[in-house]
């Protein structure tokens, strides 16, 4: 691990190119220019992939945009979390890791992962602002969640919170807007009637951002309510907007997307349980077999080591969307314990055997740069060791040097007073202490 110029830590696991984890003749890459800034980014007419508490990370997003999806969200990233993570280009995986205090990865992106958005819960516009400064070159855009209910993020002032604090949101997103090179936008919900959501777009607008997304929910409904799509399209009818609006909610299958532009007055669709339920949702025509898609993205999820509990848990969102928990690979996809065992009940010993090999490689490069690191300590306190000795041997043989002169040169002098009329018995006592001494 060392860091290069610009105080980004870069890791390089492997031992050698040999050691790259190869999955059906996939390569990892990496974007050497470390900065996205100059990707244009257009929400009109676009598919996106809706943020996704724990579903979001790096292998959901990279099959979404296989299948055809435009802009894929992270899922909500807390701004203080974020900004006190340590950016680290990852080598051994094609992977720019951003990880926090503990050594856990907060948000991984790498060169494939285009026109990726960042998805902020903030409350303030000084953490925001930091968060978003430190992932400035590695993300598309910066979105800031406004209409998450859940109780953690709305007793913290974030999500759901801040639709009753119109100032709160315009600080937030002008000093973003202010601050970054990157486009900001936000999601909101609608709120109880829709000349207050139209009320509160127009707040938005006036900011600045480059789009609005919006759930066709209220603060207390949940994902089991139907989306109002009506409402969205009174909200359209009556106010126009100059950034494009995003629709957000019941959209399951590749059809509701045309079908919910259309019904809205939409300029944009956003995808977040139908991509759940077969992240194929993306793609024209027919969705395919979902024992396919969770081949695909666990085979994603071990190209780019995800961690294996977020990929356990998005596989199993995947079976419980299609209430397929009474299957057989169902119950088993429950229990696994591990990458080996999912792999099993899916059919990818051979993925799974690369995988392990990797690991291997992994771990034996991870003890030989601890080793190296060790032996680097130990070599410097030798030479630290050796410096001293060096060093007392030098004062002791000047010491002993000088000591043998002075004694010489008195024996000398004491010769030639011995030669000499009698001297005081005072000055041949000072002459014997100096001896001594």
């Amino acid at each position: 691990m060392i860091e290069d110029n610009n105080n980004n830590t870069i890791v390089n696991n492997t031992t050698s190119s040999s050691s790259l984890l190869v999955l059906e003749s996939e390569t990892a890459s990496i974007s050497t220019d470390d900065s996205k800034r100059s990707v244009v980014m257009d929400y009109y007419d676009k598919v996106i992939m809706a943020p996704m508490v724990r579903v979001g990370t790096l292998p959901m997003r990279l099959l979404a945009k296989e299948y055809g999806c435009d802009i894929a969200y992270s899922e909500e990233l807390i701004d203080l979390k974020v900004s006190q993570t340590k950016r680290v280009i990852n080598k051994s995986l094609g992977t720019i890791d951003f990880i926090a205090k503990d050594n856990t990865i907060t948000y991984r992106t790498c060169a494939e992962d285009t026109l990726n958005v960042l998805q902020l819960g903030t409350a303030s516009a000084t953490t925001a602002l930091a968060a978003a400064q430190v992932v400035v070159n590695d993300v598309c855009a910066i979105d800031i969640n406004m209409g998450c209910p859940k109780f953690f993020s709305v007793q913290g002032g974030m999500g759901s919170a801040l639709l009753s604090k119109p100032d709160t949101i315009k600080d937030i997103l002008t000093t973003l807007i202010r601050n970054l090179p990157l486009p900001v936008t936000c999601k909101i919900r609608l709120l109880e009637d829709d000349n207050k959501t139209i009320d509160l777009m127009r707040i938005i607008e006036n900011t600045g951002v480059k789009a609005i997304g919006v759930h066709m929910r209220t603060i207390p409904e949940r994902p089991r309510d139907p989306a109002h799509w009506d409402r969205l399209k009174n909200i359209l009818d009556n106010a126009k907007f100059s950034v494009p609006i995003i629709a957000n909610g019941d959209i399951f299958v590749n059809e509701d997307i045309e079908k919910v532009k259309k019904m809205t007055g939409a300029n944009s669709v956003m995808v977040a349980r139908g991509a759940i339920k077969n992240i194929s949702v993306f793609k024209a025509g027919a969705p395919d077999p979902l024992e396919h898609v969770i081949k695909r993205y666990l085979r994603l999820a071990m190209l780019k080591d995800n961690f294996y509990n977020n990929t356990k848990y998005v596989v199993n969102q995947m079976i419980q969307e299609n209430e397929m928990q009474k299957t057989v690979e169902g119950k088993a996809s429950t229990s696994a314990k591990g990458y080996d065992q999912l792999c099993k009940i899916w059919g990818l010993e051979k993925d799974l055997e690369n995988y392990l090999n990797y690991k291997k490689l992994e771990t034996q490069s991870i003890k030989n740069q601890s080793n190296n690191n060790n032996n680097n300590n130990n070599n410097n306190k030798n030479n630290n060791t050796n410096q001293k000795r060096t060093i007392n041997e030098e004062k002791k043989e000047t010491t002993t040097t000088i000591t043998n002169s002075t004694i010489s040169n008195l024996n000398e002098q004491d010769k030639n007073e011995q030669q000499q009329e009698p001297s005081s018995k005072k000055h041949k006592t000072e002459i014997e202490d100096n001896n001594k001494d």
